[in-house]
């Protein structure tokens, strides 16, 4: 399972991945979601767009950069994590 992970070809299927997600729920998705609750009350909202899509525009900056950082996969994984996380409230 580790050897997959760490596979060159892993990351780019992963962002492609959070890519294609997003661009599926973006449509059933409300105008803002929420991303804080305080006391089982949302206080802070993000846009769909900035909110379905932040994560794999990042994960894709960081595909870029990664031959110059090799600790950016790790990075990528906690982030696809962060968006599954996205996607499950905005479909709430």
């Amino acid at each position: 399972m580790i050897k997959i992970l760490f596979h060159p070809k892993t990351p780019v299927f992963v962002t492609v991945l959070a890519w294609l997600a997003a661009m599926i729920v973006v449509w059933s998705a409300p105008l803002e979601i929420p991303v804080h609750f305080m006391n089982g009350q949302a206080d802070r909202f993000v846009s769909r767009w900035g909110g379905l899509f932040g994560f794999p525009a990042l994960m894709t900056v960081l595909l870029i950069i990664r031959n110059w950082l090799d600790t950016v996969v790790r990075l990528i994984y906690v982030l696809v994590l962060l968006h599954i996380c996205m996607l499950c409230i905005a479909l709430m």
